[in-house]
């Protein structure tokens, strides 16, 4: 696919993101591929964020992991690869119709679609600091609308509020699951020793 034409497909996105994630599960993108397209936009967002601490750094008092890049970039991955997994199996329990490789598919595109967007902020902020702020707030919006849109698509469900249910199931998932590694491995995680 053309430079041309994967910012055809951004724009279509955010104008008609029903018809655009149609279009992505069209393209039935290979295994391989789209294990790469997840790594490159892992890399290129925690990239970005790195560059954005370099030219805003963070108080003094965060915490060093809170700000590197490298854990960055692991929680994304980890979180992208756990909310594709929830949406997929959640889903397909409220009859969806959604492949692991199609939910995939279209999470990874909307990793991309932050990856642009977090470039944009790194101009804006410094030099449009009132209007950097809006477009985070736009950008929230519309991501939060593409995702309802990507989920209904790819279950064929052609009813947006059960897709909206399905996110907000996988959300309780995640945040349950979450919650039972803390509760099992917290000590180790915060290094906390069983004689404290």
């Amino acid at each position: 696919m053309t430079t041309a034409a994967l910012w055809q497909l951004a724009l279509d996105t955010i104008r008609d993101p029903r018809e655009a994630g149609r279009r992505i599960l069209a393209m039935e993108v290979p295994s391989d591929a789209l294990w790469m397209a997840l790594a490159l936009a892992v890399v290129l967002n925690a990239g970005l964020f790195g560059l954005s601490n370099e030219l805003a750094p963070p108080p003094p008092d965060v915490p060093v992991g809170t700000v590197s890049p490298v854990a960055f970039a692991l929680f994304l991955f980890t979180g992208v690869l756990a909310t594709v997994f929830a949406v997929y199996r959640v889903g397909r329990a409220l009859g969806g119709e959604a492949s692991f490789h199609g939910t995939m598919a279209l999470l990874v595109w909307l990793q991309f679609l932050r990856v642009l967007v977090q470039a944009a902020l790194l101009v804006l902020v410094p030099l449009l600091p009132v209007l950097a702020a809006i477009v985070v707030i736009a950008a929230a919006v519309i991501g939060f609308w593409i995702l309802l849109n990507f989920i209904d698509v790819a279950h064929g469900y052609d009813n947006i509020f059960k897709s909206l249910g399905v996110l907000v199931l996988s959300v309780l998932a995640m945040a349950f699951g979450l919650s039972l590694l803390l509760a099992l491995f917290g000590g180790s995680f915060l290094g906390v020793s069983g004689n404290v």
